[in-house]
Formats: structure tokens, sequence, C-alpha cells
């Protein structure tokens, strides 16, 4: 059992570790079936290559408004859990899914206008095509994703990530089966290049929701958390989320619209290869920074419990013992960028030849690509670490509920370092083309993370209350499995007639007291 005044060696590591490795094997698992998807589609060309990243980034800018809000759900589940108060978990998990519907709905005319959005780009022809048919396919069912994403955050949040953790390995597996057979014409299926892809992504989305929102309904969660009782969620809650999750949501949305900006205007207007190269490196960064991001919504998760049980002392301990794990993993992931860099992108550089194409123009420009590529590993090496520690600190942050000063930090930042000073490169040192831009955006990256760290360290989030009052501690030696389970027994059937009129919450002897 864990202790909330037990003060191990390391600052509770095995804690971290303990919610940390399902959560980042989740994000490992979602960010492989990205990279074989990719891998698919480089068989089809590097066109189709580079219109998949630009027009996954793109459909992400929408959907991260939602997504970024949606993380605060983790914030305010783990902190009512830690303040006992379990029947509340559940209402927010509504309130998370009725903003996804939102977001979703608000994101249609996108669909509508995508051609004309895409034409800025000035892309070729094809590859604007391509573009805008990925677009269309994964906006049109961000539903899918977003309410995904908001039963996600609920399950981390009370530190039960490995429901989530199964239902991607399920989801992933049957994505990734679904792209073999739809991308290349298998099974009496139609070859259907990137579209094929997309509507695997969409069919992976739809199953993931299908296996979280079984789980979520269950009947011991339901009798813990209440969570078939959808009229117990109160607008206020929704609109909890959005007043504390709004900053997170618009810098998400900032962070990948910066980057859309960075790969498809500054690399982008150096050429298809430039473009193809890019992709190919940062398919390995997705591999090294989205475990990360798992030790982040566990760092969230565990930073709100221990504040939620009025001990912010360890909630900042676990978050430097989490940034430490984070730090030595994105360490080694950067000594692999740099010793094998080359033979990495050239997992990528699949250039066949055509009759537009000899075989000899065919290996001089997968050689290129290559040589592009491998000097985008060494910039991602680079600021590996830092990246580390700017996530794991946002997650902190999160947990506590301090979400306005890092969007307005890593807004700044990005339009500052990653777009301005990724611009100022291309005009002013044009010679070192699609790296040039790089150099800037690793100084973004290593910036932010320090900045963030900062925050973190001023203990400014220590004032923030956002259950309207103040957790007391839990006394000396009571465990935090005890204190949850006092909250509703595991076998305490919840009653949904046992609602007040007045406030619309459950009442048994079970229930928490606000």
């Amino acid at each position: 059992m864990t202790t909330l005044d037990d003060d191990k060696p390391m600052w509770g590591l095995g804690e971290v570790l303990k919610l940390s490795w399902p959560a980042s094997l989740t994000m490992l698992s979602s960010t492989l079936m990205q990279f074989v998807d990719a891998w698919m589609v480089s068989f089809t060309g590097p066109v189709a290559l580079g219109a998949q990243f630009v027009g996954g980034i793109a459909s992400f800018v929408p959907a991260s408004i939602g997504l970024g809000t949606l993380t605060v759900v983790n914030t305010y589940v783990s902190q009512n859990l830690g303040a006992n108060r379990c029947k509340r978990c559940g209402q927010y998990a509504w309130a998370g899914l009725t903003i996804a519907l939102l977001c979703s709905v608000l994101a249609i005319p996108l669909v509508i206008w995508a051609g004309p959005l895409f034409a800025l780009f000035n892309h070729t022809s094809e590859v604007w095509s391509l573009e805008t048919m990925y677009f269309r396919y994964l906006t049109s069912a961000m539903i899918f994703f977003l309410a995904g994403r908001a039963l996600e955050q609920f399950f981390f949040g009370l530190h039960r990530p490995g429901i989530v953790l199964l239902g991607a390995l399920a989801a992933n597996l049957f994505n990734v089966g679904c792209n073999y057979v739809l991308i290349f014409g298998k099974l009496g299926f139609p070859a259907m290049g990137l579209e094929g892809a997309a509507i695997g992504t969409v069919l992976g989305n739809v199953l993931l929701l299908a296996v979280l929102g079984s789980a979520y309904l269950s009947r011991s969660m339901h009798t813990r958390y209440a969570t078939r009782l959808v009229r117990a969620m109160k607008l206020s809650q929704c609109a909890e989320l959005l007043r504390v999750g709004w900053p997170a949501g618009v810098q998400f949305c900032n962070d990948v619209l910066s980057w859309n900006v960075f790969v498809a205007v500054l690399v982008g207007r150096f050429g298809t290869i430039h473009l193809a190269a890019s992709t190919a490196a940062m398919r390995f960064m997705s591999l090294s920074f989205m475990p990360a991001v798992g030790v982040g919504v566990a760092t969230t998760a565990l930073v709100g419990r221990h504040i939620g049980h009025g001990r912010p002392d360890i909630a900042r301990r676990r978050a430097h013992a989490a940034a430490l794990a984070a730090m030595a993993y994105m360490t080694a992931c950067a000594t692999a960028f740099l010793v094998f860099r080359h033979e990495m992108v050239g997992l990528f550089a699949n250039i066949p030849h055509s009759p537009d194409i000899s075989a000899a123009e065919a290996r001089a420009l997968t050689d290129k690509m290559v040589a592009i590529g491998g000097w985008v590993m060494i910039c991602a090496a680079v600021f590996q670490t830092f990246d580390a520690l700017g996530i794991v600190f946002m997650g902190a942050l999160r947990g506590a509920g301090d979400t306005f000063w890092p969007m307005i930090l890593s807004a700044g930042f990005s339009w500052l370092l990653t777009a301005g000073g990724g611009a100022a490169m291309v005009f002013l040192v044009p010679q070192l083309e699609s790296v040039g831009p790089w150099m800037a955006a690793s100084a973004y990256v290593i910036v932010l993370g320090i900045v963030l760290a900062w925050r973190f360290e001023t203990g400014r989030w220590r004032k923030i209350d956002l259950l309207g009052t103040a957790a007391a501690p839990v006394p000396a030696g009571e465990s935090l499995q005890a204190s949850i389970a006092g909250g509703l027994a595991p076998d305490t059937p919840a009653n949904p007639e046992a609602f007040s009129a007045v406030d619309d919450e459950p009442h048994d002897e079970h229930s928490d007291t606000d």
C-alpha cells in the first residue's frame, strides 16, 4: 500500500512508474500504429506520405482544442478521487463527453471549406487532393476520436490506465489490419492507397470508443462512480471543464497549428523530398515523445490526487520523479537518433521508379531524402531531454489546475521561435534549406522545457483550489486505497433513484458529503 505520508527514496519513483508504464504503453501503442500506418503509405510514394502528414496534422488542429480541454477531465477526476468524492468522477466524464460532442459539431464547416484552406499551402495539385481527402475523413469522424479521449482521461484520473491500454492495443491492431487490407487491396477490396489509411484510422477510433464505453458503463464502474447516471451531470461541471481547460485547449491547438505551419509552409517550400524526409524523422520523434506524454498524463493524475488529499508536497516530489524518468527515456532515444539516424529515415525512403522516374533517379532521390532526414534527426537528438522536461511539468501544472500561464508561454515561444525563427532561417540562411527551420524549432523546445520547469518550481500552483475548498490531509498512516474505497464500497450497488431533487446527487451511507 502507498501511504500519503510516504517519503520513499527517489521521491516515490515506484509509484510514478506503476502508473506511468500503462499510460506510456498506451501512447506508444497509438504511435506505433501511426508509424506502421505511415510506413505502409510510404510504399505508395513520397507524395502520399507527405500528404498524409500534412492532412493529419491539419485535422488535429481543430481536434486539439477539444483534446486539450478534455485533459482536465483527468485533473477533476483525480482531485475528486483524492478528496474521496467518488460519484463526481462519473459526472465529470459525462461533462467531457458533452464537450467532445460540441467540439465535433463546431468543426463540421471545416470539412466543407477544406479545399480552399489547403490551397493556401500552394502544394502541387496531387498533394492538395490527397491532403484534402485525408483531412475530410478524419475531421468528419472527430466525435469518435474526442469521445474516446474523454473516456481515456476519466480512466487515467481514476488511476486505471490498464483499461485504456487494453482498448488501445485492440483498436490499434484492428487499425493496422484495416490499413493493410484497404491500402494495398487485400481480401477482395480495391487498393485505396491513402484513402484506405484514412478509413482504417476512423474505424480504429470507433473500436476504441466502443471498448472504453463498455468499460465505462459496466456495473462495477457504475457501482463506484455512478457512470450510467447521465442526469447527474450538471451544466456547471461542463462550465468548470471549459473554464479551466480552455487554456490547455488553446495551448494544444496553438502547438499543433504552429507545427502545421512549420511543416507545411517552411519545410514544404523546399519540395516533396524535404517534406517526406521531415515526415519520416517526425515519426521517430513520436516514438520518443509519446511515451513521455504518457508519463505526463500519469503526472497529471498523481499531482491531482495528492492535491485532492491536501498534500502538495508529495505532489511536487512525484512530479520530480516523473521528470527524471521521462528525461532518462528521451535521452536514450536521442542517442539512438544520433547513431542510427540514416537507417531510421531509410525505412521510409521507398521511392519507386516509374515511367517518369528511372531507377537511377529513384536511388538518387532516396539518398537525398535519407541525407536530409539525417540532419533533422540530429536536431531532434539535441532537444529530446528538454522536451521530456516540458512534457512532464506541463502535465504537473495541469494536474494542479495551472493552465493559463503555460498556454501563454507555449503560444508566445512557438510563434516567436518555431514560426518566426524558422522563417528567419529560411530567408537569412537559405542554403540550409529545411534544416534551418528545424534548428529554430529545436530552440523552441529547449526554451519551453526550461521555462515550464521554472514555472512549476515557483510553486504558484499551490494557491489553486479547484474543488472550492481546501482538502484536508489524510491522517498519517491511512492508505490511499483505503481512503478511496471508503467513498463508494465496491460491492455496494448505486441506487439510481436515490437522488435529491435539490442537488441531483446520490445520497446513501457510502456517498461523500460536500
